[in-house]
């Protein structure tokens, strides 16, 4: 089960498209829109604004256009930036928490020390992306991470969460070949049939991970910690450091993984 992203409500009426163009137009209107109603702010070119510390109140912003835009501080929580543009835009800090991020390009976004709960990336496009130290906690299914860094990042499952089921992060499908991963907290996180060709998850805790028909060929697997990992269909051929892994004696289904002979 995905996690529950943007959360619905009545949309707010808006001013015309050019009373929004800079940060305090928009900030006014965030704060004159009646408490119970989504601010509509969908396909407004936004780009370049700096919204630091701003309160979207739950926004729509889907289609809208944010190349480069500064969300530093913000809270997203629970906005909508479904097929949005937010190339090279940042989020140091941010809280994104239950925010819908479905097929949005975030090619090269800023994302350092943001938290990613119960938030929906499915096919989002990150490829370059920085989410070191981030907390993920996210449906991040068929997303492209590819050449992201996500060292130090905390993707692992949260345990107080459990008695609503597994509260995780889903990599299933996604593309995250070339992407660094060092040192990141992958507990209980699920990367079935995604591909890590090239990846460095050195030192990194994939302890519980499903690695299901993942590829890790040519990854850089040294100190990484795989116990009780699934490793069904797993491959790691041409991977390095596959001597020094942690935990493989106690991986499940370690017997259907390929390793180079």
């Amino acid at each position: 089960m995905p996690p529950m992203g943007a959360m619905a409500g009545v949309a707010a009426s808006r001013p015309p498209a050019e009373s929004l163009r800079t940060a305090d137009q928009v900030g006014a209107y965030l704060t004159a829109v009646p408490l119970g109603t989504v601010p509509d702010l969908r396909g407004l070119d936004l780009s370049g604004l700096d919204f630091s510390g701003l309160d979207f109140r739950k926004a729509d912003l889907s289609g809208a256009r944010l190349v480069a835009t500064r969300f530093d501080r913000a809270n997203l929580f629970a906005t909508d930036l479904t097929d949005a543009v937010a190339t090279e835009a940042s989020f140091l800090e941010a809280n994104l928490d239950g925010c819908t991020l479905r097929r949005t390009d975030l090619r090269r976004a800023q994302f350092r020390r943001a938290s990613l709960f119960a938030t929906i990336i499915e096919a989002a496009d990150l490829r370059g992306a920085d989410l070191r130290d981030t907390r993920i906690i996210a449906y991040l299914r068929k997303a492209n991470l590819a050449g992201a860094n996500l060292a130090g990042t905390n993707a692992g499952a949260d345990p107080g969460n459990q008695s609503m089921g597994v509260m995780r992060a889903q990599f299933v499908g996604a593309d995250l070949s070339g992407a660094d991963l060092t040192g990141a907290n992958l507990f209980k996180a699920d990367f079935s049939y995604a591909s890590l060709t090239g990846a460095r998850l050195n030192d990194a805790n994939l302890g519980f991970a499903e690695l299901v028909g993942t590829d890790l060929s040519r990854a850089d697997v040294t100190g990484a910690d795989l116990a009780q990992a699934n490793l069904y269909g797993a491959i790691f051929t041409g991977a390095t450091g596959v001597a020094s892994l942690r935990g493989l004696d106690r991986a499940r289904n370690r017997d259907k993984a390929v390793f180079d002979q």
